[in-house]
């Protein structure tokens, strides 16, 4: 595409988000064209996306108020933190809109001056995340968008399922809740029709997802914060348990330093060592957390996450010792 016309479709664009009421003769008088050009001009920008309004009874044309944002007036630590995330922070496997928030990215900075460019350009080279390991995002574009617009509307959704619990594909009807980033994956929670509750669901194991067009009243008791209970993370148990692990010297700093629960308690002791206390909703998800640690962690109480760990450490060492 010539320079010329680049020039002349972004002047356009102008034009029309001042909202002034341009028939199609101001418009090319505007842009010193014909109408011919004009049309072509106002197609090309309809199939890059562009929302067109055209008003019959005024015979004018105008764009969408709300498709472009106004500008806004940012301090420099603000664009510098707003540039990390987006930069740094956002990862291409926990986003399922990744592509956007590379867009976001590049129109900020482009509207930035030139040495609050440079600043920040030098200032984030000096900046690294390394994410954890995360399922793909990639997988879950269409799923997200499909669940999310029916959050939004409160619309039902009909799933077929790779259900994890059940061990074979299942289908039911889902009223969407809430989409949900848990740990390393995206989920959605809401009544399943097959189980008749609230159950949370993998976005990347939904194999179809069908919009039914329904709506659905949402349960004004659901809360993820009530749902997920006192869970480790997101599995919760039948029962609360009081937790107690003696972490060796070599490991008790780092854990200490780590907030993986809201109700835990620390204690350091005399030999370096360290008590750990939390209060869990089962004790299934932190059984795999401590064995995580292997030797370095003992767990003192309760019995009945002993017998998970003790029962794990004799089958891999039955493994091991047959190999």
């Amino acid at each position: 595409m010539k320079v010329s016309r680049v020039h002349r479709l972004l002047k356009l664009i102008t034009l029309l988000q001042t909202r002034r009421p341009y028939l199609a003769n101001d418009l090319a008088r505007e842009l010193n064209v014909s109408r011919r050009t004009l049309f072509r001009d106002l197609n090309l920008l309809k199939l890059a996306g562009v929302p067109l309004i055209f008003d019959a009874a005024a015979r004018s044309y105008a764009i969408e108020r709300d498709f472009f944002l106004p500008p806004v007036n940012f301090t420099l630590p603000e664009v510098l933190g707003l540039m990390m995330v987006l930069q740094k922070y956002s990862s291409r496997s926990a986003l399922p809109n990744f592509e956007a928030v590379v867009g976001a990215a590049t129109k900020i900075e482009s509207t930035l001056p030139g040495a609050i460019q440079d600043f920040c350009g030098s200032a984030l080279e000096r900046v690294e995340v390394r994410h954890t390991p995360m399922a793909d995002a990639a997988r879950t574009v269409k799923p997200f968008e499909l669940l999310w617009q029916a959050t939004r509307k409160r619309d039902s959704v009909d799933v077929v399922y790779d259900s994890y619990y059940e061990q074979r594909e299942i289908q039911t009807r889902i009223d969407p809740y809430r989409l949900m980033f848990v740990s390393r994956a995206w989920y959605v929670i809401g009544h399943s029709s097959m189980h008749k509750e609230t159950r949370t669901f993998k976005l990347d194991r939904l194999i179809t997802i069908t919009p039914t067009g329904k709506h659905f009243c949402p349960d004004p008791k659901f809360d993820p914060a009530t749902y997920f209970g006192n869970a480790w993370q997101m599995i919760r148990g039948n029962r609360r348990r009081h937790v107690r692990i003696r972490f060796s010297p070599k490991v008790a700093r780092n854990v200490e330093e780590v907030l993986w629960h809201p109700t835990q308690q620390t204690q350091s002791l005399d030999d370096q060592s360290m008590l750990y206390e939390v209060d869990v909703d089962g004790v299934e998800e932190i059984a795999w957390w401590v064995l995580g640690y292997g030797k370095e962690a003992v767990v003192e109480a309760p019995a009945e996450l002993r017998k998970i760990v003790r029962e794990h450490t004799r089958a891999m060492a039955a493994v091991y010792d047959g190999s």
